[in-house]
């Protein structure tokens, strides 16, 4: 009986901690890609192991959290200008990179700004 309490109460406590953060899909790569809801739902069937791996990716979901709020959220910008020199190009590539190298921006999406940016 205390058990299903404990695993219920840690499951909730995932759920809003995980929303309090700012945790969401796609914030991180890997296995512990999952939102507040999918973290509630994996600690209160597999508590045993979902709940210690959520407090491990915690520390991860923090971190890209941050990085997303120090790089700006705001997306760039698709349409690129005629006159737009090299170097601005080759900032903006390195933007990219350190959008991909942060996991904000998954493979996929990294070579097509690239390709965007390039022109190809």
């Amino acid at each position: 009986m205390y058990m299903w309490l404990i695993v219920l109460g840690s499951a909730v406590w995932v759920l809003f901690d995980a929303k309090s953060i700012g945790v969401k899909k796609g914030l991180i790569t890997g296995v512990g890609n999952n939102g507040p809801w999918g973290w509630f739902f994996v600690t209160l069937l597999l508590w045993i192991i979902g709940f210690p791996m959520y407090l491990y990716y915690r520390g991860k979901f923090k971190h890209a959290v941050a990085g997303q709020s120090n790089t700006g959220s705001a997306p760039i910008s698709d349409s690129m200008d005629s006159n737009k020199s090299e170097s601005m190009a080759i900032e903006d590539l390195e933007k990219l990179a350190l959008l991909k190298e942060k996991g904000i921006l998954t493979e996929i999406e990294f070579e097509a700004k690239k390709k965007q940016l390039l022109r190809l």
